[in-house]
């Protein structure tokens, strides 16, 4: 973009090819011009001796005093040429005495020296004729000489040569350099007055558009440019106005919409976060502040460098790295008490192709405090009737057991009652066991003692507890592990973790399937171990999925309660492993399989 400072270079540009050519030129002219000069003042005194040889031969021949060197005839007709012209004739006999010179009297002509050794004289002898540039020993006068041999009548050779002194060679050229110095400055008016012209109606209209599109990328939009008289700059003024008008108008849209999109993030009760693609963040609104405690400041710095809180670092990653949100729950610690459940969902790329799959992500986040406190009034209100149930229950199993050993007249009759309250109470049974274990990880009144424990083990025993009801399914348990699998943790609770895993993959698999029980370290890198179990059944739907962790959800409830299901199998896996600052999560596709899979940390 043109500055001020630019602006006069910029005219001034089509100016210096014009200048640049005519110092070029006057440079070459008045560098080749006195060569130029000197050939076209030799060239002419070679055609004069062609015109003057025959006269000079006939001088000779009829001089009587040749053979005697007896020159005075030849020397005062060369004394009245040279009288009359600027021309200096010289003869000089082929020994190189000079026997006739116009700028020399007949006395002086005796002291002249030998011109035998002159260069034209010596090409003159060589190849009939010479020409040469140089101060004449004689007068002391730059001469351009120009000599021709002639033969009068086949006799003696002699060379005749003319000079002409330099000195109007360089009037000449004086003259020229004049004229050439008026050419120059008639082509400077000219280019000048092209210059204004052209800086009338190109250069300045064009320097205004320049400074109206400064002004237009500067964020000034209201202003219109002056419309040219040019053709070409007139439709490009037009277009610049014409896009200073629609970025105005999409920039108020814009922020019509921002305004709006504020207003509309700062009334929500649910906290908001948004990062882009790299997961850094974009906003925050105030809520998302104030539940997390932490200021809306965020833009520009990552979901760590916010929180603190690497659960939810973690699901920011995750979700970028799948695309698809997954819940996240956070609970804070005394005295301040709160549950925080979070969602994550990945926000739709509006780039070209080729680009990120996605702009990024969003997390929402709700204050589920109170929810969490009317669960726990749940969990003890089925703790207590739990254990208000559990005596009725061992007298309804003890009678039905004195039932069945034949105390009814009616055996038959009597023996499938029996067997019917007997099945109930297996399963009231269960579902005690159940809600008292699930009642005791939510608990926070006592943690389970954590002591070294090896996973392979306990992973082994589990197997052996679901090996009957595999058996009877004809599905095949396999397990790929370490000899040992050393962790620090609650044993009991990890066996029934993983009792459940397994007992639901037999239970919901297809005949002749599988079930494969890995032991791993954390793929992140952590010191942390993962247990997966996968199996080849039927697989959960997609919208089963976030509700699959809650107490007495069944994704097909006929045919839990007909397998002996009790609704919380999955809760406890789940608070299994949040017990022991782990997580569990699952990936399943409707006839295929699903795969669970448990993150424990290793101590």
């Amino acid at each position: 973009m043109a500055t001020p400072r630019d602006r006069p270079r910029f005219r001034l540009a089509p100016l210096a090819p014009a200048f640049a050519a005519l110092a070029v030129a006057l440079v070459l002219l008045w560098t080749l011009l006195p060569t130029l000069f000197e050939e076209s003042a030799a060239r002419q005194l070679l055609e004069s001796l062609e015109i003057l040889a025959p006269t000079v031969s006939e001088r000779i021949v009829s001089s009587e005093a040749v053979a005697q060197s007896a020159a005075d005839p030849l020397q005062s007709w060369a004394t009245s040429l040279g009288t009359a012209g600027t021309l200096r004739l010289t003869v000089v006999a082929s020994d190189g005495r000079v026997i006739a010179d116009s700028a020399q009297t007949a006395s002086g002509l005796a002291e002249m020296e030998n011109h035998a050794g002159r260069p034209e004289i010596v090409a003159a002898l060589a190849r009939g004729s010479g020409t040469a540039v140089r101060e004449s020993a004689t007068t002391g006068r730059q001469y351009v000489y120009a000599a021709r041999a002639i033969q009068p009548r086949g006799g003696q050779i002699f060379v005749v040569r003319l000079a002409q002194p330099l000195a109007e060679v360089e009037a000449l050229r004086g003259h020229l350099a004049r004229g050439f110095g008026l050419a120059l400055v008639a082509a400077l008016l000219a280019a000048i007055a092209v210059f204004w012209q052209t800086d009338r109606r190109f250069h300045r209209p064009l320097a205004q558009l320049i400074e109206g599109a400064r002004e237009l990328a500067g964020g000034r939009y209201g202003e219109r440019l002056p419309v040219p008289e040019d053709g070409q700059l007139a439709a490009l003024a037009r277009a610049l106005n014409g896009l200073s008008g629609a970025v105005e108008s999409q920039l108020a849209a814009t922020q019509s919409e921002r305004d709006h999109l504020s207003s509309i993030l700062a009334s929500m009760s649910e906290g908001v976060l948004v990062v882009d693609a790299s997961g850094r963040a974009v906003l925050a609104n105030s809520a998302f502040g104030r539940l997390f405690e932490v200021s809306t400041e965020v833009a520009g710095r990552t979901v760590l460098e916010i929180l603190r809180r690497p659960e939810v670092e973690r699901l920011v990653v995750e979700t970028l790295e799948r695309g698809v949100g997954r819940p996240l729950t956070i609970e804070f610690e005394a005295p301040d008490r709160r549950t925080l459940v979070l969602a994550s969902d990945v926000l739709a790329a509006t780039g070209s192709p080729g680009s990120a799959p996605w702009a990024g992500a969003v997390v929402v986040v709700r204050d589920a405090t109170e929810q969490a406190r009317l669960d726990e009034i749940r969990r003890d209100f089925v703790a207590n009737v739990s254990h208000e149930l559990k005596t009725p229950l061992a007298a309804i199993r003890g009678y039905a057991e004195t039932l069945k050993d034949g105390a009814l007249d009616e055996p038959t009759t009597a023996a499938r009652f029996t067997d019917r309250i007997l099945e109930q109470c297996r399963r009231l049974q269960a579902l005690l066991d159940d809600l008292l274990t699930l009642s005791r990880l939510e608990g926070a009144a006592r943690e389970a003692p954590r002591q070294p424990i090896d996973l392979a083990e306990i992973a082994r025993e589990a197997i052996e507890w679901v090996a009957p009801a595999a058996a009877a399914r004809q599905v095949a348990v396999e397990f790929a592990s370490p000899e040992t699998f050393p962790l620090v943790g609650d044993g009991d609770g990890l066996l029934r973790l993983l009792v459940n895993l397994l007992a639901n993959a037999v239970t919901y698999n297809r005949e002749r399937g599988s079930v494969e029980v890995r032991l791993l370290a954390a793929r992140d890198g952590s010191e942390g171990a993962w247990i997966e179990v996968a199996d080849t059944g039927i697989g959960i739907p997609p919208e089963a999925l976030p509700r699959l962790f809650e107490r007495f959800y069944r994704v097909d409830k006929g045919r839990a309660r007909e397998d002996g299901g009790t609704g919380l199998g999955l809760a406890i896996v789940k608070h299994v492993a949040q017990s022991h600052g782990g997580s569990v999560e699952v990936e399943s596709r409707l006839g295929q399989g699903s795969t669970f899979r448990v993150k424990l940390p290793r101590a």
